[in-house]
């Protein structure tokens, strides 16, 4: 009989795409702890798409700050990931992998996402 870990294994294994998807929600849940928590509640990660990490940001002053330390918040992720997936189960696990390659930085949408919110 096989484990239930033993099972998630073999269902992520023979389905890349949701390998793929929860490992873009593992990079988004992880962005809070990778910047700090003054940061996060500026900042909303949002979407990956091709290693880059799509971030919703509530004011011009907090977006300049964080494009001027981009490589930074990049490097940051990318370690705080090696950490996050070295206790992962997933059958393809790589902690020397970059995840994140680029931040594109956003203004928030109007209908009310997180970095619009706190500013309430």
């Amino acid at each position: 009989m096989d484990t239930l870990s033993s099972l998630i294994k073999k269902i992520l294994g023979s389905n890349p795409a949701l390998q793929q998807g929860l490992q873009d929600a593992r990079i988004i849940e992880t962005w809070p702890l990778a910047v700090g928590e003054l940061l996060a509640k500026h900042t909303h990660a949002v979407q990956v798409k091709n290693k880059t990490l799509m971030i919703e940001v509530d004011h011009p002053i907090w977006k300049q700050e964080l494009h001027s330390n981009k490589q930074l918040a990049i490097r940051k992720l990318n370690e705080k990931l090696a950490e996050v997936l070295a206790n992962d189960p997933s059958p393809k696990k790589n902690t020397e992998q970059v995840w994140i390659e680029d931040i594109f930085l956003l203004s928030p949408k109007s209908s009310g996402t997180k970095a619009k919110t706190e500013l309430k």
